[in-house]
């Protein structure tokens, strides 16, 4: 089952990241500047869980317990120092570290934002062997959520690439869009995953908040399943006006 998820997975990513690159203008990308960030994406998942296991001896020596805590907020505490933190600043960290490598020449912020959805794609990729093997709900939402990295990394990367825009076109108002990078895929991820992986709720002795939670739960992963599919489609939509966004990576 997990080779089978995982192969899914590269089919259905790699078909969406093939025609990403093949719509860009006047040319696609190379090979090299393709494959990188999707190799570093996986990297990424190693550097998620050992900033996990730091931030979980941070709140270890702070005290927290989280037993008095309600049980949506745990939920949020948990999903963000499990997930929202550590894995989007990994990304984040892999999405910079392509544009370094490939510092002249990532040229627009369509390029930008295939880092942003190449690093999702490998970090995608190396969950499912990771966790390929999982059954029930969370088999379910894995399939439903394929593309939730890939999503998440494009916006990360489509508010870096305006901020480095902005910078080409001499504005110094680019503070906002380097906070909406960070902020956007670290609230959603933190959001969905409160509801969902790290749902308290579902863990209730009380029935009636089991039902709530898994209500919850199933609500939020279609209204994750339809975001996915908008910003992929939007996207798509904008090609042109990415391709033609210049950066200013030197400044």
């Amino acid at each position: 089952m997990p080779l089978i998820k995982l192969a899914l997975g590269l089919a259905i990513l790699g078909f969406l990241y093939v025609r990403m690159i093949r719509r860009e203008e006047p040319e696609p990308i190379g090979k090299a500047q393709a494959v990188a960030p999707v190799i570093l994406g996986v990297v990424a998942v190693a550097l998620s869980f050992a900033m996990f296991i730091a931030f979980a001896l941070v709140l270890k020596v702070a005290g927290y317990s989280g037993e008095s805590v309600p049980l949506f907020l745990r939920s949020l505490i948990s999903a963000f120092f499990l997930a929202g933190l550590p894995e989007e600043l990994a990304k984040l960290a892999m999405m910079l570290l392509t544009l370094l490598i490939f510092r002249d020449k990532v040229k627009n912020v369509y390029e930008l934002i295939l880092i942003g959805a190449a690093v999702g794609f490998g970090f995608s990729l190396f969950e499912e062997f990771l966790y390929g093997s999982a059954n029930g709900f969370a088999s379910i939402t894995r399939i439903v959520m394929i593309a939730a990295h890939m999503s998440l990394g494009i916006v990360m990367a489509k508010h870096l690439g305006f901020a480095k825009h902005k910078k080409a076109a001499g504005s110094q108002s680019v503070v906002g869009e380097y906070a909406l990078a960070v902020a956007i895929p670290m609230a959603i991820h933190t959001f969905y995953d409160a509801f969902t992986v790290s749902n308290k709720m579902l863990d209730s002795p009380n029935d009636t908040i089991v039902i709530i939670g898994v209500v919850s739960a199933l609500v939020v992963v279609a209204a994750m399943f339809a975001w996915q599919v908008y910003e992929i489609l939007s996207f798509k939509r904008n090609t042109q006006k990415y391709c033609d966004m210049e950066l200013a990576l030197r400044s």
